[in-house]
């Protein structure tokens, strides 16, 4: 199953550039990175990232992730 995290630009560029990230500023404040499924990605987008250009939307694979992946309501 993929999951999906939305970067701003800058934080895509970091990423692209040093192949790995702890977050974004609101990942940070809360421990941990922030994934939407397919069904919530739109949603998130909406709440979080409106009116907000340059974003990209990176899939990452669920399953390589292991037990360190959460669900949560």
């Amino acid at each position: 199953m993929q999951i999906y995290k939305i970067f701003l630009g800058s934080e895509w560029a970091e990423l692209d550039e040093k192949g790995e990230t702890l977050g974004a500023p609101i990942d940070l404040a809360d421990g941990f990175i922030h994934f939407s499924t397919a069904a919530q990605a739109g949603e998130t987008a909406a709440k979080y990232f409106a009116g907000v250009d340059g974003l990209m939307l990176v899939a990452f694979e669920a399953d390589n992730m292991g037990e360190a992946l959460k669900w949560e309501p």
